[in-house]
């Protein structure tokens, strides 16, 4: 099996190494090299080409903004994974509003960057739950205290209608019935303000958490 090359741009020397194990393990990727700083990252991409980047945006980090338009521009056919646990929101919506969207903090668990990185050749997207709190946030226009109030699971059926998928799918994902992801949709959909599924999915689509077809 053909492996996704990734590099790893990463100021902090023992989330480097931690992030290098584990994506090593997966029989997809293979880590083939590492930045800690924006000149490194600057020469890396010279050196040769990556399926994959994942870094870290920080407000007062080695890497921000301008680090994505760089790989954007030198290397516009390689895809990017933030994994970051920056809390400034306008930062955030800065970064997803550079067209990322594989999105993912240092607090997610093994599977969830996996999620990630698969994200980057299936063409789905994937926010983790702190993240999709943030998108959710500015996409219904509801208080963070609101936000708050939606459970695990209920972030995870959003992310997955967000990505389009249908409740049959997205009970065969989560293992759960159909009916309980009709309730968590009810409660969600109550919890936002939001009066249909229909109404959701609009709102995702003009928000940008899903791409249409054509």
């Amino acid at each position: 099996m053909k492996k996704h090359n990734v590099l790893i741009c990463e100021p902090q020397y023992l989330s480097r190494i931690g992030l290098k194990s584990i994506i090593n393990q997966h029989p997809k990727y293979s880590v083939v090299g590492e930045a800690s700083t924006q000149e490194e990252l600057e020469v890396k991409l010279k050196i040769k080409p990556y399926n994959i980047i994942t870094i870290d945006i920080t407000t007062d980090g080695e890497f921000g903004p301008e680090s994505i338009s760089l790989i954007q521009e030198v290397a516009p056919k390689t895809s990017i994974v933030i994994i970051s646990n920056e809390k400034d929101k306008r930062l955030v919506y800065e970064i997803l509003g550079r067209g990322i969207n594989q999105y993912i903090t240092k607090y997610c668990r093994e599977d969830e960057i996996f999620k990630a990185l698969d994200g980057t050749w299936t063409g789905e997207k994937y926010f983790c739950s702190k993240v999709l709190d943030i998108i959710i946030n500015k996409t219904f226009g509801r208080d963070k205290e609101e936000v708050s109030e939606l459970t695990d699971r209920e972030k995870e059926i959003v992310q997955l209608i967000a990505q389009g998928k249908v409740a049959k799918e997205i009970a065969a994902i989560l293992h759960i019935s159909i009916h309980t992801i009709y309730t968590h949709r009810k409660n969600v959909m109550k919890k936002l303000g939001i009066s249909s599924p229909v109404e959701l999915i609009t709102y995702a689509i003009n928000k940008g958490l899903v791409q249409l077809k054509s």
